[in-house]
């Protein structure tokens, strides 16, 4: 079975799951599992919840234009993790670069319901990049950043 093939077959099942779970929340008055669905599709909300909170992180800041030296200042990661992050996500999505990500991410984030979003990122809201200000310390750092290990007999 070709790729390409195997490509279309989940393409229909995903939109047959679409169409079963738009019917299910039209009976449910809106609501499964007390999430909001507001116009996502079943594939994107995979897609959100395969995402590791540091990728979204890293999506964010994509999202905002920033280049991976700065993502890296933020996250305090080196640039090469950063990169690592970003092809991630980009093979999650199912594009080849950067800016395609972002189109796509933007498109499912204006759909998104904030607190729903904010469930399947681990934490992090929805227009948390958007809100960013690197004069004042981030809240929400302890979700992105990496524990700094000491070892015994240092200060």
């Amino acid at each position: 079975m070709s790729t390409e093939s195997l490509r279309f077959d989940l393409a229909r099942i995903e939109a047959k799951l679409d169409i079963v779970l738009q019917a299910v929340v039209k009976q449910g008055g809106g609501e499964i599992s007390g999430h909001i669905l507001d116009g996502l599709k079943t594939s994107e909300l995979a897609l959100l919840r395969s995402l590791t909170t540091k990728q979204h992180v890293a999506l964010q800041l994509v999202m905002q234009g920033c280049k991976n030296a700065d993502i890296s200042d933020i996250m305090g990661i080196g640039e090469n993790t950063v990169k690592l992050h970003v092809r991630a996500v980009c093979k999650k999505i199912g594009v080849k670069t950067r800016g395609q990500a972002a189109t796509i991410a933007s498109d499912i984030f204006r759909r998104c319901d904030p607190r729903e979003y904010q469930n399947l990122s681990g934490g992090l809201p929805l227009d948390w990049a958007a809100n960013l200000n690197p004069e004042e310390e981030d809240q929400y750092a302890p979700l992105y950043l990496s524990p700094v290990t000491t070892y015994e007999g240092e200060a």
